[in-house]
């Protein structure tokens, strides 16, 4: 038979079998399930049986429901869901079911200090075909720009030094 096992502090080990077609949960007395905790709507959401396992159904709760963290609006469950209405999480069980699939935590390939200190590995090589340019030459290139403006600038004035100055025989 399908239940909830309660995983949560003040619910740690409260056993609720499944026994109904449809079981409303939520905080109010009237509901198949009772979770009397605040952060529990009145009611919060219901549990259809679909088959031999039960879907649960999200009724627009204040604080949502979750399974296995991802927050749903119906979601049909298997053995080892965590399902969470507002802040009390219940583990699912059911001969029925299989186990829910689970992914392994991602674990780094590589320790932290075989990178560089902008996130890419020590080994990347970059695929790009266009070179990158090189940072000292682009400090460089304000200074570039400066010269050649004095340079400019001195170019005019001996231009107009030798033709105005000059022509009117000063």
């Amino acid at each position: 038979m399908p239940k909830l096992i309660g995983q949560s502090e003040e619910f740690q080990g409260v056993t609720y079998e499944l026994k109904e077609v449809t079981i409303p949960v939520g905080r109010l007395a009237d509901n198949g399930l009772q979770i009397e905790h605040s952060s529990v709507s009145g009611h919060h959401a219901e549990l259809v049986l679909d088959e031999q396992d039960y879907k649960v159904r999200d009724l627009d709760s204040t604080n949502g429901t979750r399974v296995n963290g991802e927050r749903i609006s119906e979601q049909k469950l298997r053995r080892n869901d965590i399902v969470r209405f507002g802040n009390v999480e219940l583990l699912y069980d059911s001969e029925f079911s299989p186990p829910a699939l689970r992914l392994p935590d991602p674990s780094p390939r590589e320790s932290l200090s075989d990178s560089r200190s902008d996130g890419r590995p020590a080994k990347f090589l970059n695929a790009s075909p266009v070179e990158k340019p090189n940072p000292d030459a682009l400090n460089k290139s304000p200074w570039l720009i400066a010269i050649l403006l004095l340079a400019l600038a001195a170019a005019g004035g001996c231009f107009y030094f030798y033709t105005v100055v000059l022509s009117n025989g000063l």
